[in-house]
């Protein structure tokens, strides 16, 4: 007996975030924004994604002081085929339960479909099937609430 419900205000994403989203949106209506302006989202090219991830990790944690709990890595990939998961070259962790002190939690991005975290990194996009690559990116994008940083292989746009 349930209806479908069209939201009408995103109160989740800065306006910046929500400019790109709606890029990707395929909704009837279209939402109005009433977050923040924010910064925009960022693009980084690497041929490394483990490392440009690291590297966002170290300019965000450290850098910026961005708490590492309130930083979700996403990626095309489920923990036992991600590259950027299993990487242990680099100084920050990831861990499959939020709210870790030291430690940066990792998703994929199905599995984080309905959630938030204040600042989302997208990586090992690459993988992605061409016939869910938007849905999966909108979803991505707008797990968002401050800030997104979108890590794809050199070359890509």
């Amino acid at each position: 007996e349930y209806r479908p419900f069209d939201l009408t205000v995103n109160c989740r994403n800065t306006q910046a975030i929500h400019n790109e989203v709606m890029k990707l949106y395929r909704g009837s209506v279209r939402p109005e924004v009433r977050g923040p302006r924010g910064r925009p989202p960022e693009l980084i090219h690497a041929d490394d994604q483990a490392a440009a991830v690291q590297a966002v990790l170290d300019r965000l944690c450290g850098e910026e002081d961005v708490k590492p709990r309130d930083v979700v890595v996403l990626s095309g990939h489920g923990r036992e085929r991600s590259a950027v998961y299993n990487d242990t070259a680099g100084r920050w962790r990831f861990t499959d339960k939020r709210g870790r002190r030291n430690q940066v939690f990792f998703s994929s991005i199905r599995a984080f479909k309905g959630l938030e975290a204040p600042v989302v990194i997208l990586c090992e996009l690459d993988s992605l099937a061409e016939e869910t690559r938007d849905s999966q990116l909108y979803v991505g994008l707008s797990r968002a609430r401050n800030h997104c940083v979108v890590v794809v292989p050199a070359g890509d746009d």
